[in-house]
């Protein structure tokens, strides 16, 4: 080993072995640094395109016979095309509890 250590620190035939195993070191940890970095990217997209792909609507259907009728010079399409439109939450929280006055009564009174 100390063979070794004594050849390199030797050696003055243009560029040193160290400097070498240095660049070498330095290229390998940005190549990872790199490397996992396109992974991330990679993945964060694969993502955005499995949650498109979930979100997709497949509920359009038309019904056979598909039949286009000429009858006042305009021509129609799918005759018996369906949209089935999915259900829509309208309120996601819980119901709130009443707003009251620091005494303790209902600050909003319901008129019936």
């Amino acid at each position: 080993m100390k063979k070794l250590f004594s050849r390199m620190k030797k050696e003055d035939q243009g560029v040193l072995t160290f400097e070498w195993i240095l660049l070498i070191t330095l290229l390998t940890i940005g190549v990872v640094g790199g490397l996992s970095a396109v992974r991330d990217a990679m993945l964060d997209e694969l993502g955005d395109v499995a949650e498109a792909m979930v979100s997709l609507d497949q509920s359009y259907t038309i019904v056979n016979p598909v039949e286009v009728t000429v009858h006042d010079g305009i021509i129609d399409g799918a005759s018996n095309s369906v949209f089935i439109d999915e259900m829509t939450y309208g309120q996601c929280r819980p119901e709130m509890p009443p707003v009251t006055k620091m005494g303790g009564e209902p600050a909003f009174t319901q008129v019936q």
